[in-house]
Formats: C-alpha cells, sequence, structure tokens
C-alpha cells in the first residue's frame, strides 16, 4: 500500500503539535478518549466498476486534540464483510495578525490543513479500494471562555486538494468543509478535565483517470462522504 504521504502529514502534525504553545487560553489542552459516528459514505461513479461500497450507519473509533491538531479515526463492519475505515488529520495554525481577543472571547481565522485515508472492502473477489486526500485551507475559530475551569470553542474551514489512490497512479481533486464545536471543562477529577465534541465534515473524493486504467478509475473512485462524531475525551 501506498500511504506514505498521508503518514508524514500526520506526523508533521502531531510533531507541531506536541512543540505547540499552549491553546489560547493557556490551559492544558491535551485530550483523548472515545468517538461514535454516523457515516454516510456514497458511491457517486456512473457505474458500479471495481466495486462501489456504499454505507449509511454508525461507526466507532478514538479521537485526539491538541492545541493546534484534531486526529480521529473510526471502523466499521457490515452486511457480514464489509469494512470501513476513515483515519483524519487536520491541523491548523493561528498566525498572530489574524487574532482579536476581547476579555474573554478569542476570534482567529486559521490557516489548516487535512489528511485524511478512506479505504473500503468488499466481496473477496474485490480488492480493497483506499484514497488518500491531502487538503489545505482557511476559516475562522471562536472561543468564549465561561468562568475559570470552562471553554466554548467553535471552528469552521474549508479545503480543497489532492486525492490518490492506493492501487493506481491516478490523482484527483478532493475537497472538504470540517466544522466542531467543543466544551471543555478543566479540573473536573484527579487533575483531569473532561472535553465534549461534535464534529461535522462533508468531503468530495473523486479520483481522475490515470494514464493505465483511466476509464475504469474514473468511476471506481468518486464518492461523497458526511460524517457525524460525537467525541468524550479526557483533558490532560
Amino acid at each position: 500500500m501506498n500511504k506514505p504521504p498521508l503518514l508524514a502529514v500526520l506526523i508533521t502534525l502531531v510533531s507541531a503539535d506536541v512543540a505547540a504553545q499552549e491553546d489560547l487560553f493557556e490551559s492544558s489542552m491535551h485530550s483523548a478518549g472515545l468517538s461514535v459516528g454516523i457515516i454516510d459514505h456514497r458511491y457517486t461513479g456512473d457505474a458500479d466498476v471495481g466495486g462501489g461500497i456504499s454505507y449509511q450507519g454508525p461507526a466507532f473509533g478514538l479521537s485526539y486534540t491538541g492545541p493546534q491538531l484534531r486526529a480521529t479515526g473510526l471502523f466499521t463492519r457490515f452486511d457480514g464483510k464489509h469494512t470501513l475505515i476513515n483515519l483524519s488529520g487536520i491541523g491548523w495554525l493561528l498566525p498572530s495578525f489574524t487574532l482579536k481577543r476581547l476579555d474573554n472571547t478569542i476570534v482567529a481565522v486559521p490557516i489548516g490543513a487535512l489528511a485524511a485515508w478512506l479505504r473500503t472492502s468488499g466481496d473477496d473477489d474485490t480488492a480493497p479500494l483506499g484514497t488518500q486526500a491531502i487538503l489545505l485551507g482557511a476559516g475562522g475559530v471562536l472561543e468564549q471562555q465561561l468562568g475559570s475551569r470552562t471553554v466554548i470553542k467553535l471552528r469552521a474551514m474549508p479545503l480543497a486538494g489532492f486525492t490518490a489512490t492506493e492501487l493506481t497512479d491516478a490523482l484527483g481533486f478532493s475537497w472538504a468543509a470540517d466544522a466542531e464545536s467543543r466544551l471543555e471543562i478543566d479540573q473536573l477529577f484527579s487533575g483531569l478535565g473532561l472535553t465534549i465534541g461534535y464534529i461535522f465534515r462533508y468531503q468530495v473524493w473523486n479520483v481522475n483517470g490515470s494514464r493505465v486504467l483511466s476509464s475504469l478509475v474514473d468511476e471506481a473512485y468518486d464518492y461523497t462522504s458526511a460524517i457525524h462524531i460525537i467525541s468524550v475525551e479526557l483533558k490532560f
């Protein structure tokens, strides 16, 4: 499998996040926990060439949130033998000239990058379909501090970039809209806090034809994904 570009971006985002300053309200901002997602993954090709797996239903996984990074992984198995895996990491930078602090409120314009990997598998005689995407974008952030321990965060970002397949030399275009809301409470028990988050992402995967299998690839890797995620994380 050909995943080095995606893994390289994820490693870069994680490294930058670990070294990043604490969040804008100077509180601890690393949390990890469980996620439950509702996925609407639809095949949009004109014909079921090489698979064409669609899925609408729940998925379960893990999540991590840091000062400048959010990573999630979801997995589900359906119809007895079909699987869907969705891994993603989104990171953002907040240049100082884009920040505006008003007492307990912060407004910012982040510059972001999204790395996503989607893999579906089906029948025994059908090769798994794997796609990866690297996207760039910019959006908006609003943070509101409520008291000394509680922060509400809202963020939304459109992104666009490239997508590729694991099995061919094909490249294509992908765009996404990513939004989240988070409630963070510090020092609830034994020095740990609690984070409850909601994430929505709509992403289009449209891989163009390869030089070798142009007509097949044009149909096999056309998907849209709408994902709703609820995460509950311990903050440390």
